[in-house]
């Protein structure tokens, strides 16, 4: 189903990358705590000072995109599969390498499909190029990012956070995972929506109809 959750999953993903640039939940911790000493007010971001970088501009990217440069991101993205002009339609920057994206952007979105490009394609040496303070978030699929040199970033403080809709051999298998520091894990969930449900089951039913009527079908991936 090609066309349903666009929009659940690009509000997922602008939803984590506001928990994590406005430090939303230690803050609530701390509020719960009884306390007000705003101890993360350091990793506190301005939204119009930050470069959005997004790793794929199919249609959830692109609909990402267009959210992040409205809150003000400047907006950059690297996809080698599509074709010239897409920077100047939707008004955003064009990388011509993965490297160059990671290197430039605070935040990272991956919006890529899963294939054997893809499998375990943010690795340790990839996670080395992002910026100490930069957030990753994945909303596409778990076995694009490998966790454990992710998680190994964050424990150490290379990266300033991350927020996972999906992660690799979901769910997380350890409470040391869980507990890894200036992580956002939900629950594989961004496409969650009763909107979407009815979309997805209404365009399912309209497909099979129009398969088994001899009709031509929109979605064929063969």
């Amino acid at each position: 189903m090609p066309d349903y959750g666009t929009e659940e999953v690009a509000d997922h993903a602008i939803a984590l990358t506001l928990a994590l640039c406005r430090q939303l939940f230690p803050l609530d911790a701390e509020a719960k705590r009884l306390g007000w000493k705003i101890n993360v007010a350091a990793k506190m971001r301005r939204l119009r000072t930050l470069t959005f970088g997004l790793i794929g501009l199919g249609a959830i990217g692109t609909a990402t995109a267009l959210r992040a440069k409205a809150l003000g991101f400047r907006v950059i993205f690297f996809d080698p599969y599509l074709p010239r002009g897409a920077r100047k339609a939707l008004g955003i920057e064009r990388a011509e390498s993965l490297d160059e994206l990671l290197q430039a952007s605070d935040v990272v979105s991956v919006h890529c499909p899963l294939t054997k490009e893809t499998r375990g394609m943010i690795g340790a040496r990839k996670i080395a190029l992002m910026r100490p303070a930069a957030f990753l978030v994945n909303t596409a699929r778990g076995d694009i990012v490998q966790k454990a040199p992710l998680f190994a970033a964050l424990r150490a403080g290379r990266l300033g956070g991350a927020g996972l809709d999906v992660v690799e051999h979901e769910p997380l298998q350890t409470a040391e995972e869980a507990a890894t520091p200036n992580l956002i894990v939900t629950c594989h969930a961004a496409f969650c929506s009763p909107e979407g449900m009815i979309e997805m089951r209404t365009s399912s039913a309209k497909i099979a109809r129009a398969a088994v009527r001899g009709e031509p079908v929109w979605n064929k991936v063969n």
